[in-house]
């Protein structure tokens, strides 16, 4: 906090608390803090969750078997299958009221990339209906990379990419789908290739 030239009240600010609450926190005067509010100033101040009471032994703070989370990366747009199509052809028309909700990322990515919500069992079971994922358009797509595509015919789906000398597959995951394994269409076009993926609980 010292080193961002942060008062109390301006961190409570950031971290949507009240200043009272941050005061008895982070100077050890809290008996039993709550989990959520240790990883509010953690996440506002871009530290560890066990950092944040610097002064006092914070191994109460968390259990032996939970370790520090990822530090976010930035707000990440989540949009639709429709929308990311439309993206497809013309990445730069995206646009901030397009996104059905903003993220917070924990993963690196380039500014054009966007989040979206898995849909139906194809790729289970690395991936689960409802899971999100990150798509990156600015990842070249590699053998074995999971890609989201868009048919000649305009659809938008989200399969694993292999590039073979016979020639370049899209492969769903799920062993139980018919026609799992196609060979890329001509004219389909890569949108991006999935970096991450997580589930959004609230």
């Amino acid at each position: 906090m010292e080193e961002l030239g942060w008062s109390e009240a301006q961190l409570a600010a950031k971290a949507g608390m009240s200043q009272p609450t941050v005061h008895r926190i982070i100077n050890g005067h809290s008996d039993d803090p709550r989990i959520s509010n240790i990883v509010k100033i953690a996440t506002a101040l871009g530290i560890g969750e066990r950092q944040v009471v610097s002064e006092h032994p914070a191994q109460y703070l968390l259990p032996d078997n939970v370790t520090d989370g990822p530090r976010i990366k930035g707000r990440v747009p989540l949009i639709s299958w429709v929308r990311a199509s439309e993206l497809c052809e013309a990445i730069d028309l995206y646009a901030p009221g397009d996104a059905e909700d903003w993220l917070d990322c924990p993963f690196p990515h380039s500014s054009k990339a966007f989040c979206l919500r898995v849909s139906g069992p194809s790729m289970l079971p690395e991936y689960r209906d409802g899971e999100i994922i990150l798509v990156d358009p600015d990842i070249e797509a590699r053998h074995g990379d999971d890609v989201v595509v868009r048919t000649p015919e305009g659809k938008t789906t989200f399969k694993r990419y292999n590039s073979t000398p016979e020639g370049d597959y899209l492969i769903a995951l799920n062993p139980d789908m018919a026609n799992r394994i196609i060979e890329v269409p001509e004219g389909t076009s890569i949108c991006g290739v999935v970096t991450g993926s997580w589930n959004k609980r609230r």
